[in-house]
Protein backbone atom coordinates (compact mmCIF):
# COMPACT_ATOMS: atom_id res chain seq x y z
CA UNK A 1 0.00 0.00 0.00
CA UNK A 2 3.04 2.31 0.54
CA UNK A 3 4.58 1.79 -2.42
CA UNK A 4 1.01 2.46 -4.24
CA UNK A 5 0.75 5.69 -2.63
CA UNK A 6 4.17 6.72 -3.68
CA UNK A 7 3.49 5.94 -6.94
CA UNK A 8 0.19 8.19 -7.05
CA UNK A 9 1.94 10.64 -5.66
CA UNK A 10 4.98 10.63 -8.17
CA UNK A 11 2.42 10.56 -11.01
CA UNK A 12 1.15 13.36 -9.19
CA UNK A 13 4.19 15.56 -9.45
CA UNK A 14 4.79 14.58 -13.23
CA UNK A 15 1.30 15.26 -14.23
CA UNK A 16 1.63 18.62 -12.40
CA UNK A 17 4.74 19.63 -14.45
CA UNK A 18 3.33 18.63 -18.03
CA UNK A 19 2.20 21.88 -19.98
CA UNK A 20 -1.92 22.70 -19.18
CA UNK A 21 -3.29 21.48 -22.90
CA UNK A 22 -4.13 25.08 -24.45
CA UNK A 23 -7.45 26.03 -25.96
CA UNK A 24 -8.70 25.82 -29.12
CA UNK A 25 -7.88 29.44 -30.46
CA UNK A 26 -11.28 31.06 -30.98
CA UNK A 27 -12.57 32.05 -34.05
CA UNK A 28 -13.62 35.00 -35.12
CA UNK A 29 -17.25 35.02 -36.94
CA UNK A 30 -16.97 36.45 -40.20
CA UNK A 31 -16.35 35.83 -43.88
CA UNK A 32 -13.84 35.45 -46.59
CA UNK A 33 -14.08 36.42 -50.13
CA UNK A 34 -12.00 35.68 -52.87
CA UNK A 35 -11.89 37.15 -56.47
CA UNK A 36 -10.36 35.30 -59.48
CA UNK A 37 -10.60 37.53 -62.23
CA UNK A 38 -9.80 36.09 -66.13
CA UNK A 39 -7.06 38.16 -67.69
CA UNK A 40 -9.78 39.00 -70.60
CA UNK A 41 -12.19 40.48 -68.10
CA UNK A 42 -15.15 37.82 -69.36
CA UNK A 43 -15.98 36.53 -65.67
CA UNK A 44 -15.49 37.08 -62.31
CA UNK A 45 -15.22 33.90 -60.27
CA UNK A 46 -15.72 34.82 -56.63
CA UNK A 47 -15.77 32.23 -53.62
CA UNK A 48 -17.17 33.33 -49.66
CA UNK A 49 -15.90 31.45 -46.72
CA UNK A 50 -17.87 31.54 -43.76
CA UNK A 51 -16.08 31.86 -40.05
CA UNK A 52 -18.45 31.31 -37.01
CA UNK A 53 -21.72 31.53 -38.56
CA UNK A 54 -24.05 30.65 -41.05
CA UNK A 55 -26.66 33.36 -42.88
CA UNK A 56 -30.03 32.16 -44.34
CA UNK A 57 -30.02 34.55 -47.49
CA UNK A 58 -27.56 36.40 -49.12
CA UNK A 59 -28.25 39.76 -50.93
CA UNK A 60 -25.92 42.24 -53.49
CA UNK A 61 -25.91 46.17 -53.29
CA UNK A 62 -27.81 46.51 -56.73
CA UNK A 63 -30.35 44.11 -57.11
CA UNK A 64 -29.97 45.39 -61.19
CA UNK A 65 -27.03 43.88 -61.17
CA UNK A 66 -28.36 40.22 -60.66
CA UNK A 67 -28.88 39.35 -64.27
CA UNK A 68 -25.19 39.17 -64.47
CA UNK A 69 -24.67 36.01 -61.67
CA UNK A 70 -24.31 32.48 -62.35
CA UNK A 71 -24.55 29.87 -59.43
CA UNK A 72 -23.25 26.95 -61.07
CA UNK A 73 -22.75 24.13 -58.28
CA UNK A 74 -18.89 24.62 -57.45
CA UNK A 75 -17.21 21.47 -56.35
CA UNK A 76 -16.74 22.15 -52.09
CA UNK A 77 -19.21 24.81 -51.97
CA UNK A 78 -22.70 24.92 -51.14
CA UNK A 79 -25.61 25.84 -53.89
CA UNK A 80 -27.25 28.49 -54.10
CA UNK A 81 -30.48 29.31 -55.25
CA UNK A 82 -32.03 32.86 -56.56
CA UNK A 83 -35.14 33.56 -55.05
CA UNK A 84 -36.48 37.24 -56.29
CA UNK A 85 -34.10 40.07 -55.34
CA UNK A 86 -32.01 37.56 -52.89
CA UNK A 87 -30.11 34.37 -53.15
CA UNK A 88 -30.22 31.29 -50.85
CA UNK A 89 -27.04 28.93 -49.36
CA UNK A 90 -28.96 25.23 -49.69
CA UNK A 91 -26.94 22.72 -47.56
CA UNK A 92 -24.16 25.23 -46.13
CA UNK A 93 -22.50 23.72 -43.49
CA UNK A 94 -20.66 25.48 -40.62
CA UNK A 95 -17.48 26.90 -41.53
CA UNK A 96 -18.93 25.97 -45.42
CA UNK A 97 -18.20 27.87 -48.47
CA UNK A 98 -20.53 29.29 -51.55
CA UNK A 99 -19.07 30.10 -54.88
CA UNK A 100 -20.65 31.87 -57.73
CA UNK A 101 -19.77 33.65 -61.31
CA UNK A 102 -20.21 37.17 -62.64
CA UNK A 103 -20.43 37.48 -66.51
CA UNK A 104 -19.03 40.74 -66.67
CA UNK A 105 -19.43 41.46 -70.58
CA UNK A 106 -23.66 40.95 -69.45
CA UNK A 107 -22.82 43.45 -66.54
CA UNK A 108 -20.62 46.21 -68.93
CA UNK A 109 -24.16 46.42 -70.28
CA UNK A 110 -26.61 47.01 -67.57
CA UNK A 111 -27.19 49.93 -66.54
CA UNK A 112 -28.10 52.05 -63.02
CA UNK A 113 -25.02 54.54 -60.96
CA UNK A 114 -24.16 52.06 -58.84
CA UNK A 115 -23.95 49.15 -60.67
CA UNK A 116 -22.15 50.26 -63.64
CA UNK A 117 -19.12 48.55 -64.59
CA UNK A 118 -16.91 49.59 -67.38
CA UNK A 119 -13.47 49.06 -69.29
CA UNK A 120 -10.78 51.62 -69.81
CA UNK A 121 -8.73 50.62 -72.27
CA UNK A 122 -7.30 47.45 -70.96
CA UNK A 123 -8.05 48.40 -67.69
CA UNK A 124 -11.71 47.39 -65.75
CA UNK A 125 -13.56 49.79 -63.04
CA UNK A 126 -16.30 48.06 -61.60
CA UNK A 127 -18.34 49.02 -57.85
CA UNK A 128 -17.44 45.86 -56.06
CA UNK A 129 -21.07 45.76 -54.73
CA UNK A 130 -21.83 44.58 -58.66
CA UNK A 131 -19.46 41.22 -57.70
CA UNK A 132 -19.59 40.54 -54.35
CA UNK A 133 -22.74 39.21 -52.73
CA UNK A 134 -23.34 39.67 -48.98
CA UNK A 135 -25.28 38.59 -45.63
CA UNK A 136 -28.37 40.12 -45.65
CA UNK A 137 -27.43 40.97 -41.96
CA UNK A 138 -24.84 42.59 -40.92
CA UNK A 139 -23.52 42.47 -37.48
CA UNK A 140 -21.71 44.67 -35.60
CA UNK A 141 -17.89 43.04 -35.03
CA UNK A 142 -17.91 40.81 -38.15
CA UNK A 143 -14.22 40.43 -39.43
CA UNK A 144 -14.55 40.79 -43.31
CA UNK A 145 -11.75 40.01 -45.96
CA UNK A 146 -11.17 40.27 -49.50
CA UNK A 147 -8.42 38.80 -51.63
CA UNK A 148 -7.96 39.10 -55.09
CA UNK A 149 -6.26 36.44 -57.71
CA UNK A 150 -4.87 38.14 -60.46
CA UNK A 151 -2.79 37.03 -63.34
CA UNK A 152 0.44 37.99 -63.43
CA UNK A 153 1.23 42.08 -63.75
CA UNK A 154 -2.42 42.70 -62.67
CA UNK A 155 -3.36 44.73 -59.78
CA UNK A 156 -6.29 46.29 -58.32
CA UNK A 157 -6.73 49.49 -56.76
CA UNK A 158 -9.18 49.60 -53.88
CA UNK A 159 -10.07 52.06 -51.21
CA UNK A 160 -10.04 49.35 -48.17
CA UNK A 161 -6.95 48.60 -45.55
CA UNK A 162 -4.97 46.31 -45.71
CA UNK A 163 -4.96 43.01 -43.55
CA UNK A 164 -2.70 42.51 -41.00
CA UNK A 165 -0.89 40.13 -43.22
CA UNK A 166 -0.67 42.62 -46.39
CA UNK A 167 -2.48 39.63 -48.26
CA UNK A 168 -5.74 41.05 -48.49
CA UNK A 169 -8.03 43.68 -47.69
CA UNK A 170 -10.45 44.81 -44.76
CA UNK A 171 -14.20 45.73 -45.44
CA UNK A 172 -16.34 47.67 -42.67
CA UNK A 173 -20.00 47.32 -42.81
CA UNK A 174 -20.39 50.68 -45.34
CA UNK A 175 -18.00 48.93 -48.33
CA UNK A 176 -20.51 47.35 -50.14
CA UNK A 177 -23.50 49.35 -49.08
CA UNK A 178 -21.96 53.32 -50.31
CA UNK A 179 -20.81 54.20 -53.38
CA UNK A 180 -17.24 52.70 -54.05
CA UNK A 181 -15.13 52.10 -57.26
CA UNK A 182 -12.61 49.49 -57.61
CA UNK A 183 -9.93 50.04 -60.70
CA UNK A 184 -8.18 46.02 -61.56
CA UNK A 185 -6.00 46.03 -64.59
CA UNK A 186 -2.15 46.52 -65.61
CA UNK A 187 -2.41 50.19 -64.73
CA UNK A 188 0.66 51.78 -62.55
CA UNK A 189 -0.65 52.27 -59.00
CA UNK A 190 1.67 54.33 -56.98
CA UNK A 191 1.73 57.24 -54.55
CA UNK A 192 3.24 59.55 -52.73
CA UNK A 193 2.11 61.23 -48.59
CA UNK A 194 0.93 64.15 -48.09
CA UNK A 195 -0.40 66.60 -45.03
CA UNK A 196 -0.80 63.33 -43.20
CA UNK A 197 -2.09 61.11 -45.42
CA UNK A 198 -0.85 58.32 -47.78
CA UNK A 199 -2.14 58.51 -51.11
CA UNK A 200 -2.61 55.48 -53.42
CA UNK A 201 -2.66 56.54 -57.19
CA UNK A 202 -3.64 54.43 -60.40
CA UNK A 203 -3.51 55.95 -63.64
CA UNK A 204 -5.95 53.82 -65.48
CA UNK A 205 -5.52 53.00 -69.66
CA UNK A 206 -5.51 55.62 -71.85
CA UNK A 207 -3.74 58.06 -74.11
CA UNK A 208 -2.69 61.40 -71.58
CA UNK A 209 0.03 63.87 -72.18
CA UNK A 210 -0.26 64.86 -68.32
CA UNK A 211 2.73 62.61 -66.68
CA UNK A 212 2.92 60.85 -63.70
CA UNK A 213 4.45 63.39 -62.13
CA UNK A 214 2.64 65.75 -63.14
CA UNK A 215 -0.07 63.95 -61.96
CA UNK A 216 1.05 63.66 -58.58
CA UNK A 217 2.00 67.24 -58.03
CA UNK A 218 -1.44 67.84 -59.17
CA UNK A 219 -3.00 66.44 -56.79
CA UNK A 220 -1.00 66.99 -53.85
CA UNK A 221 -1.69 70.66 -54.20
CA UNK A 222 -5.56 69.82 -53.73
CA UNK A 223 -4.68 67.79 -51.04
CA UNK A 224 -2.47 70.66 -49.47
CA UNK A 225 -4.98 72.70 -49.94
CA UNK A 226 -7.52 70.96 -47.73
CA UNK A 227 -5.19 70.89 -45.01
CA UNK A 228 -5.09 74.55 -44.98
CA UNK A 229 -8.70 74.43 -43.47
CA UNK A 230 -8.07 71.26 -41.15
CA UNK A 231 -4.52 71.43 -40.60
CA UNK A 232 -3.68 68.25 -42.06
CA UNK A 233 -5.61 66.12 -44.78
CA UNK A 234 -8.70 64.76 -43.16
CA UNK A 235 -7.91 60.87 -43.53
CA UNK A 236 -5.29 59.18 -43.29
CA UNK A 237 -5.52 56.78 -46.51
CA UNK A 238 -6.96 58.49 -49.99
CA UNK A 239 -7.38 56.07 -53.11
CA UNK A 240 -7.13 57.88 -56.27
CA UNK A 241 -8.29 56.60 -59.92
CA UNK A 242 -6.96 58.91 -62.65
CA UNK A 243 -9.19 58.29 -65.75
CA UNK A 244 -7.80 59.66 -69.15
CA UNK A 245 -10.56 60.53 -71.42
CA UNK A 246 -10.32 61.79 -75.24
CA UNK A 247 -11.17 65.32 -74.65
CA UNK A 248 -9.12 68.85 -75.42
CA UNK A 249 -10.92 71.14 -72.51
CA UNK A 250 -10.93 71.81 -69.43
CA UNK A 251 -7.92 69.73 -67.65
CA UNK A 252 -10.26 67.90 -65.47
CA UNK A 253 -13.43 67.04 -67.23
CA UNK A 254 -15.47 65.44 -64.00
CA UNK A 255 -15.14 64.17 -60.86
CA UNK A 256 -16.92 62.09 -57.57
CA UNK A 257 -15.75 61.50 -54.51
CA UNK A 258 -17.01 58.02 -52.50
CA UNK A 259 -16.62 56.62 -48.87
CA UNK A 260 -17.58 52.83 -49.36
CA UNK A 261 -14.90 51.00 -47.27
CA UNK A 262 -12.91 54.01 -47.00
CA UNK A 263 -12.20 57.72 -49.10
CA UNK A 264 -11.53 57.37 -52.72
CA UNK A 265 -11.55 60.09 -55.60
CA UNK A 266 -12.43 59.02 -59.33
CA UNK A 267 -11.10 62.16 -61.46
CA UNK A 268 -11.78 62.00 -64.99
CA UNK A 269 -8.58 64.10 -66.71
CA UNK A 270 -9.14 65.49 -70.21
CA UNK A 271 -5.92 63.06 -72.43
CA UNK A 272 -4.79 66.48 -73.88
CA UNK A 273 -3.84 68.41 -70.96
CA UNK A 274 -0.57 68.59 -69.60
CA UNK A 275 1.20 68.97 -66.54
CA UNK A 276 1.16 72.68 -66.17
CA UNK A 277 -2.76 72.57 -66.77
CA UNK A 278 -3.48 70.78 -63.37
CA UNK A 279 -2.64 72.73 -60.41
CA UNK A 280 -5.23 74.79 -59.09
CA UNK A 281 -7.99 73.54 -61.34
CA UNK A 282 -10.87 73.04 -59.16
CA UNK A 283 -12.39 70.02 -59.72
CA UNK A 284 -9.81 68.18 -57.67
CA UNK A 285 -10.24 70.44 -55.04
CA UNK A 286 -14.00 69.76 -54.95
CA UNK A 287 -14.27 66.39 -54.62
CA UNK A 288 -11.26 66.24 -52.12
CA UNK A 289 -13.81 68.87 -50.11
CA UNK A 290 -16.23 65.89 -50.04
CA UNK A 291 -13.62 64.40 -47.46
CA UNK A 292 -13.71 66.49 -45.29
CA UNK A 293 -17.63 67.35 -45.07
CA UNK A 294 -19.87 65.57 -42.70
CA UNK A 295 -21.79 62.63 -43.67
CA UNK A 296 -25.47 63.71 -44.47
CA UNK A 297 -28.60 61.70 -45.97
CA UNK A 298 -28.23 62.09 -50.18
CA UNK A 299 -31.45 64.95 -50.08
CA UNK A 300 -29.52 67.43 -48.67
CA UNK A 301 -26.86 68.20 -51.45
CA UNK A 302 -27.60 72.16 -50.85
CA UNK A 303 -25.07 71.50 -47.64
CA UNK A 304 -22.96 68.51 -49.23
CA UNK A 305 -22.20 70.09 -52.58
CA UNK A 306 -23.03 73.71 -51.71
CA UNK A 307 -20.50 74.06 -49.07
CA UNK A 308 -17.93 72.43 -50.77
CA UNK A 309 -18.61 74.56 -53.53
CA UNK A 310 -17.70 77.38 -51.51
CA UNK A 311 -14.30 76.42 -50.37
CA UNK A 312 -13.23 75.10 -53.67
CA UNK A 313 -12.72 79.01 -54.14
CA UNK A 314 -11.68 80.05 -50.57
CA UNK A 315 -9.29 76.92 -50.57
CA UNK A 316 -7.64 77.78 -54.08
CA UNK A 317 -7.17 81.05 -52.80
CA UNK A 318 -5.57 80.64 -49.43
CA UNK A 319 -3.28 77.69 -51.55
CA UNK A 320 -1.79 80.48 -53.97
CA UNK A 321 -3.57 79.03 -56.75
CA UNK A 322 -6.08 81.62 -56.96
CA UNK A 323 -5.48 85.76 -55.65
CA UNK A 324 -7.96 87.01 -53.49
CA UNK A 325 -9.86 89.11 -56.15
CA UNK A 326 -9.85 85.89 -58.68
CA UNK A 327 -11.47 84.06 -56.16
CA UNK A 328 -14.00 86.33 -54.98
CA UNK A 329 -14.84 86.82 -59.16
CA UNK A 330 -15.07 83.02 -59.48
CA UNK A 331 -17.38 83.42 -56.68
CA UNK A 332 -19.40 86.00 -58.13
CA UNK A 333 -19.82 84.04 -61.23
CA UNK A 334 -21.29 81.38 -59.47
CA UNK A 335 -23.63 82.57 -57.74
CA UNK A 336 -25.00 84.02 -61.11
CA UNK A 337 -25.09 80.98 -62.64
CA UNK A 338 -27.52 79.72 -59.73
CA UNK A 339 -29.62 83.09 -59.87
CA UNK A 340 -30.28 81.90 -63.58
CA UNK A 341 -30.75 77.74 -62.77
CA UNK A 342 -33.82 76.76 -61.42
CA UNK A 343 -37.57 77.07 -60.79
CA UNK A 344 -40.01 78.38 -58.60
CA UNK A 345 -40.05 75.89 -56.09
CA UNK A 346 -37.86 76.56 -52.16
CA UNK A 347 -34.47 75.25 -51.87
CA UNK A 348 -35.01 72.36 -49.99
CA UNK A 349 -37.42 71.16 -52.59
CA UNK A 350 -35.04 71.62 -55.55
CA UNK A 351 -32.35 70.02 -53.39
CA UNK A 352 -34.47 66.93 -52.42
CA UNK A 353 -35.05 66.33 -56.56
CA UNK A 354 -32.03 68.17 -57.82
CA UNK A 355 -31.18 64.94 -59.70
CA UNK A 356 -34.53 64.44 -61.48
CA UNK A 357 -34.86 68.33 -62.16
CA UNK A 358 -31.11 68.58 -62.98
CA UNK A 359 -31.10 71.73 -60.84
CA UNK A 360 -27.25 71.57 -59.85
CA UNK A 361 -26.57 75.03 -60.62
CA UNK A 362 -29.22 76.68 -58.25
CA UNK A 363 -28.29 74.02 -55.30
CA UNK A 364 -24.96 73.86 -55.44
CA UNK A 365 -24.59 77.93 -55.42
CA UNK A 366 -27.10 78.50 -53.12
CA UNK A 367 -25.88 76.29 -50.67
CA UNK A 368 -22.45 78.17 -51.12
CA UNK A 369 -24.30 81.58 -50.43
CA UNK A 370 -25.57 80.10 -47.23
CA UNK A 371 -21.75 78.84 -46.72
CA UNK A 372 -21.04 82.64 -47.22
CA UNK A 373 -23.58 83.87 -45.23
CA UNK A 374 -22.80 81.76 -41.99
CA UNK A 375 -18.86 82.36 -42.27
CA UNK A 376 -19.35 86.01 -42.30
CA UNK A 377 -22.13 85.96 -39.83
CA UNK A 378 -20.04 84.20 -37.47
CA UNK A 379 -16.89 85.98 -38.51
CA UNK A 380 -18.84 89.68 -37.37
CA UNK A 381 -20.47 88.19 -34.23
CA UNK A 382 -17.70 86.30 -32.75
CA UNK A 383 -13.85 87.94 -33.94
CA UNK A 384 -11.38 85.06 -33.73
CA UNK A 385 -13.58 82.95 -32.28
CA UNK A 386 -16.07 80.88 -34.23
CA UNK A 387 -16.05 81.32 -38.39
CA UNK A 388 -17.14 78.41 -41.00
CA UNK A 389 -14.01 76.56 -40.75
CA UNK A 390 -14.36 76.16 -36.89
CA UNK A 391 -17.68 74.33 -37.82
CA UNK A 392 -16.34 72.38 -40.54
CA UNK A 393 -13.26 70.79 -38.54
CA UNK A 394 -16.09 69.94 -35.44
CA UNK A 395 -18.79 68.19 -38.00
CA UNK A 396 -15.94 66.28 -39.50
CA UNK A 397 -14.74 64.87 -35.88
CA UNK A 398 -17.95 64.35 -35.10
CA UNK A 399 -19.67 63.29 -38.66
CA UNK A 400 -16.48 62.73 -40.75
CA UNK A 401 -16.57 58.97 -41.48
CA UNK A 402 -18.62 56.14 -42.21
CA UNK A 403 -18.68 54.79 -39.29
CA UNK A 404 -20.59 57.56 -37.83
CA UNK A 405 -24.08 57.24 -38.63
CA UNK A 406 -25.52 60.29 -41.46
CA UNK A 407 -27.55 62.94 -40.27
CA UNK A 408 -29.81 65.67 -41.34
CA UNK A 409 -28.02 68.87 -42.43
CA UNK A 410 -30.25 71.73 -40.03
CA UNK A 411 -30.03 69.23 -36.69
CA UNK A 412 -26.18 69.46 -37.70
CA UNK A 413 -26.37 73.44 -37.47
CA UNK A 414 -28.85 73.20 -34.66
CA UNK A 415 -26.05 71.23 -32.65
CA UNK A 416 -23.21 73.84 -33.75
CA UNK A 417 -25.75 76.35 -32.37
CA UNK A 418 -25.72 75.04 -29.38
CA UNK A 419 -22.29 74.55 -29.06
CA UNK A 420 -21.74 78.56 -30.22
CA UNK A 421 -24.65 79.13 -27.37
CA UNK A 422 -27.13 81.30 -29.70
CA UNK A 423 -29.42 80.61 -32.47
CA UNK A 424 -27.01 82.09 -35.07
CA UNK A 425 -26.51 79.03 -37.70
CA UNK A 426 -29.91 76.96 -38.39
CA UNK A 427 -31.87 80.36 -38.59
CA UNK A 428 -29.90 81.47 -41.87
CA UNK A 429 -30.16 77.61 -43.98
CA UNK A 430 -33.67 77.30 -42.18
CA UNK A 431 -34.53 80.59 -44.20
CA UNK A 432 -33.19 80.06 -47.62
CA UNK A 433 -34.34 76.74 -47.40
CA UNK A 434 -38.11 78.16 -47.17
CA UNK A 435 -37.41 80.12 -50.03
CA UNK A 436 -38.06 80.13 -53.79
CA UNK A 437 -35.63 82.97 -54.35
CA UNK A 438 -31.75 82.83 -54.38
CA UNK A 439 -29.75 84.09 -51.31
CA UNK A 440 -29.66 88.48 -51.84
CA UNK A 441 -26.10 88.95 -51.26
CA UNK A 442 -25.94 92.67 -52.27
CA UNK A 443 -25.57 93.61 -48.21
CA UNK A 444 -23.08 90.83 -47.33
CA UNK A 445 -20.59 91.76 -50.81
CA UNK A 446 -20.97 95.76 -49.72
CA UNK A 447 -20.05 95.04 -46.45
CA UNK A 448 -17.52 93.09 -47.22
CA UNK A 449 -16.44 95.13 -49.90
CA UNK A 450 -16.92 93.02 -52.85
CA UNK A 451 -18.04 95.68 -55.63
CA UNK A 452 -19.22 94.44 -59.12
CA UNK A 453 -18.96 96.50 -61.87
CA UNK A 454 -20.09 95.29 -65.50
CA UNK A 455 -19.38 91.88 -64.19
CA UNK A 456 -16.01 92.55 -63.06
CA UNK A 457 -14.93 92.08 -59.39
CA UNK A 458 -13.27 94.80 -58.05
CA UNK A 459 -12.19 94.79 -54.08
CA UNK A 460 -13.01 97.64 -51.42
CA UNK A 461 -10.71 97.56 -48.61
CA UNK A 462 -12.34 101.03 -47.06
CA UNK A 463 -15.79 98.70 -46.72
CA UNK A 464 -16.42 97.83 -42.64
CA UNK A 465 -16.12 94.10 -42.98
CA UNK A 466 -12.95 94.32 -45.23
CA UNK A 467 -10.52 92.61 -43.07
CA UNK A 468 -13.21 90.21 -42.30
CA UNK A 469 -12.89 89.41 -46.59
CA UNK A 470 -8.90 89.11 -46.32
CA UNK A 471 -9.24 86.90 -43.86
CA UNK A 472 -11.59 84.39 -45.71
CA UNK A 473 -8.85 83.91 -48.08
CA UNK A 474 -5.95 84.50 -46.47
CA UNK A 475 -3.50 81.71 -46.33
CA UNK A 476 -3.32 79.47 -43.22
CA UNK A 477 -0.30 78.62 -41.79
CA UNK A 478 1.14 75.64 -43.93
CA UNK A 479 0.53 72.16 -42.24
CA UNK A 480 3.93 70.09 -41.04
CA UNK A 481 4.60 67.89 -43.77
CA UNK A 482 7.71 65.94 -42.66
CA UNK A 483 6.41 62.74 -44.35
CA UNK A 484 4.98 64.84 -47.83
CA UNK A 485 7.72 62.77 -50.04
CA UNK A 486 7.41 60.64 -52.91
CA UNK A 487 6.29 57.13 -52.24
CA UNK A 488 7.89 54.48 -55.05
CA UNK A 489 5.77 51.88 -53.57
CA UNK A 490 3.78 50.16 -57.14
CA UNK A 491 1.50 47.07 -56.48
Amino acid sequence: MTLYRALLAATAVLLACLPAASAPPEVKPGWDYVITLDEGFTKAEVRLCFRGFLPKRLVVGNPGVLPAFRYDAVKGAARLERRQESVVPVGLARGGCVAWQVDLEKLLGLGGRRGRARRVGRDLLVPPASLLLKPALWRAGLDVTVRFELAKGMRAAVPWPRTPDGKGYLLDRHALRLSALVAIGRMPVDGFQAAGATVDVAVLDGEHLATRTGIHTWLKGAILAQAQLHGRFPAQRLTVIVHPIPARSPSVVFGSAMRGGGPHVHLLIASSARDADLPGEWVGVHELGHIGMPWTYDTEPWLQEGFVTYYQEVLRARAGFLSETEAWQKLHEGFGRGRRSGGTRTLEHESREMGEHHTYHRVYWAGAAIALLIDVELRTRYPRRWSLDDLMRQWHASHGDTRSRATYGLKLLQASDRRIGANVVRPIAAKHLASTSFPDLSAVFAQLGVVVEAGRVRLDDRAPLASFRRAIMAPRKAPASPSDRPDRRSR
